[in-house]
């Protein structure tokens, strides 16, 4: 039975090609274009998500008060790391960062590098950065240690095949200084805050990071805590901590001035925090935006086919009459039509999928990332819009269906097949939806 669905769908839209056309343009578009802002709202809500300890990881924001002036910014001072690991239990380690541009040279191979990351030791045991060759543990245990990534240890170094073999130990120069390449690592995930080429030791700063100061606040800190539940009594403590007068003297502050620290979790900074760190932040109001802007393409789509749907099988009065005295139950007949719309849509999602790959390099244009077709070979793209397809083949198609499958026989025979009524009503409501 469901063979010969599907064989009389076929042979109606073969016989209908200028409306089966339009209806799989249509929804080929539709189709593409949600799932185009499908994988861009999954790649933002995926932000640092990697990370094994993403959920125990917080970002350490300033808010200071001087000279009746309140001030907010992303990085703080050198001793923030440090102190508040020696005085909160709560706190495992701590990495205090910094990218900067950085000529690398390797004999005639010279470069100037605008992703040099300078970091403290546990850099490696807080993120989830993957080595693929040497110790993640002794990585920076030297100021003259140096973590590349893959892809520059091929630039750098290899035309082998995997582009990072035997490259442990070799020499990298900057700055008249030889760093020993001591592990090699995958290049940064497009859905990280920090992507760096190169990482070094945070010390290898020089002087501008070698005491202890509360300002000069150019670093970006980050924490890893013991558990993810002591967030909002860290907090806490942290305010306490820094409007005591012991701090408040080290720091310099007097009268009103204030001095004091905001825990981000790390998986909030990218869509919730107001505070840019190595890259611009988004915002999570306009992922609801996109969300919303998907779900009218998909209306759009859906009510377009529902009402060619409707106009052309108004003309297959013949073919319904002929069903039903033939025996075709109302059933039969809701069936038949359920399988037209699902061979259209099914068909326009296969198209907007091999549309989606197509317009990569210029959706790319568009958001400012680096996506690759890969992007769509994963579980979640491919599984939404296989749910996106059914949905709109059977709500797109359920109300011709309907209609069509409850009309009387004599009524067809004597007068034809028109819609009038309610049924008018509903269409001109899908028109209007649709402008």
């Amino acid at each position: 039975m469901f063979k010969n669905y599907l064989k009389t769908a076929f042979r109606n839209l073969r016989k209908n090609k200028l409306y089966s056309a339009i209806n799989i343009f249509g929804l080929t578009i539709g189709l593409a274009a949600c799932l185009l802002i499908g994988v861009y709202i999954i790649h933002e809500l995926s932000y640092d998500k990697f990370n094994v300890n993403a959920d125990r990881i917080v970002r350490a924001t300033m808010e200071y008060k001087s000279a009746g002036t309140v001030n907010f910014v992303a990085t703080t001072g050198t001793k923030v790391g440090p102190q508040f690991k020696r005085t909160f239990s709560s706190i495992e380690e701590y990495a205090r960062t910094y990218i900067s541009h950085r000529v690398i040279k390797n004999g005639d191979k010279v470069f100037d590098e605008p992703r040099v990351l300078y970091a403290d030791q546990p850099f490696f045991k807080i993120f989830s950065f993957h080595i693929i060759e040497g110790n993640a543990a002794t990585a920076l245990d030297a100021p003259d240690k140096m973590v590349i990534t893959k892809s520059m240890a091929k630039k750098y170094f290899g035309n082998d095949r995997d582009g990072y073999r035997d490259v442990i130990n070799k020499t990298l120069s900057s700055g008249g200084k030889d760093f020993r390449i001591s592990a090699v690592c995958e290049d940064a995930p497009q859905n990280s805050q920090i992507k760096f080429d190169f990482v070094t030791q945070f010390a290898n700063l020089g002087n501008n990071v070698k005491d202890e100061t509360w300002w000069t606040a150019n670093w970006i800190t980050y924490f890893l805590l013991q558990n993810k539940k002591d967030i909002p009594q860290l907090q806490q403590q942290v305010s306490s901590y820094m409007n005591t007068t012991e701090v408040r003297k080290d720091a310099g502050l007097e009268g009103n001035d204030y001095l004091t620290y905001h825990l981000e979790p790390l998986t909030k900074v990218h869509l919730y925090s107001k505070l840019p760190g190595f890259e611009p932040n988004s915002s999570i109001t306009y992922i609801y935006m996109l969300a919303l802007i998907a779900l009218l393409i998909l209306i759009i789509a859906c009510a377009n086919y529902t009402n060619l749907a409707t106009a052309q099988s108004a003309g297959r009065r013949g073919e319904i009459g002929m069903r039903k005295v033939m025996g075709a139950s109302k059933q039969q007949v809701f069936f038949q039509f359920i399988s037209e719309s699902s061979v259209i849509t099914f068909v326009a999602a296969a198209l907007a999928f091999l549309l989606s790959i197509f317009l990569i390099p210029y959706f790319n244009d568009i958001t400012g990332k680096h996506f690759t077709p890969d992007i769509l070979m994963q579980p979640v793209p491919i599984i939404a819009l296989i749910i996106f397809t059914i949905a709109v083949s059977f709500f797109a198609g359920m109300y011709p269906a309907l209609v069509l499958s409850g009309t009387q026989i004599m009524g067809v025979l004597k007068k034809g097949f028109s819609f009038t009524g309610g049924n008018n009503l509903l269409r001109k409501t899908l028109i209007v939806a649709q402008f």
